[in-house]
């Protein structure tokens, strides 16, 4: 090969190889800018990802809360139900306790009543019966005075001695009836001392069985209804089974 040839051929290598650097170097120009490009969508993707990641984790912890604040809610209302209800049934007990002492009470009287009227006839009939009997006991006695001066006026004696033998007998016979008063006069203490005493006695009774009755029963209070966030259950006042 002769010299120009030869250095026709070296000036195109050398120019073949200056394109093959000025290729390289557009390549990894290129290469550079696509991998920065990459790198900014992957750090978008990276913090649109994060940013779900937190939005989810914000989106639970608010499901969370709610639901906790619900069930607190729920509950407090069940419970304040219960108490209600416990309140309730505590109410009816002590009012049907309460009748039933009432009831008890009202008995009592009656009872009490009934021998009070009992222990009245029967002395009743006991002071007539002395009436009855200082009745006729006067009688008897007024029949044997009234004999007792016949007889000594049949006799025909006269003088002072008649006058004292009828004395006497009128004498006998006022004895006689000061004492058949004086008994009618015990019986008729008797009676009023007796009917006293049954009289008393109902009172004392009656005290006692009133004093085992309570005092009239009030309605409960119920405590107000709880308030809170989330789903109002309804339950209300629990209702009244009086049968």
């Amino acid at each position: 090969m002769c010299i120009p040839a030869i250095g026709a051929a070296i000036a195109g290598s050398s120019v073949a190889s200056m394109g093959a650097s000025a290729a390289a170097g557009v390549s990894a120009a290129a290469f550079g800018a696509f991998t920065s490009v990459a790198g900014l969508g992957l750090s978008y993707y990276q913090q649109a990802q994060a940013q779900q990641v937190q939005q989810a984790q914000f989106n639970y912890q608010v499901a969370a809360t709610q639901q906790q604040n619900n069930l607190a809610y729920q509950n407090a209302q069940r419970q304040a139900f219960y108490e209600r209800e416990a309140q309730a049934i505590k109410h009816q007990g002590d009012v049907r306790a309460q009748q039933a002492q009432m009831l008890a009470y009202n008995q009592n009287v009656f009872n009490s009543s009934e021998a009070v009227n009992r222990v009245y006839t029967a002395e009743q009939m006991k002071l007539k019966e002395a009436r009855d009997k200082a009745a006729f006991k006067s009688q008897e006695i007024y029949a044997k005075s009234i004999g007792s001066l016949g007889r000594v006026l049949s006799t025909g004696a006269t003088g002072q001695s008649v006058g004292l033998l009828a004395m006497d007998t009128q004498r006998q016979a006022g004895i006689a009836a000061a004492q058949q008063s004086a008994s009618l006069r015990s019986a008729t203490d008797q009676y009023g001392v007796n009917v006293s005493m049954a009289q008393l006695k109902q009172e004392s009774d009656n005290n006692m069985a009133l004093s085992r009755v309570s005092a009239p029963v009030q309605a409960p209070r119920f405590a107000p209804e709880p308030t809170g966030i989330g789903t109002n259950l309804g339950l209300g006042i629990p209702s009244y089974r009086w049968a």
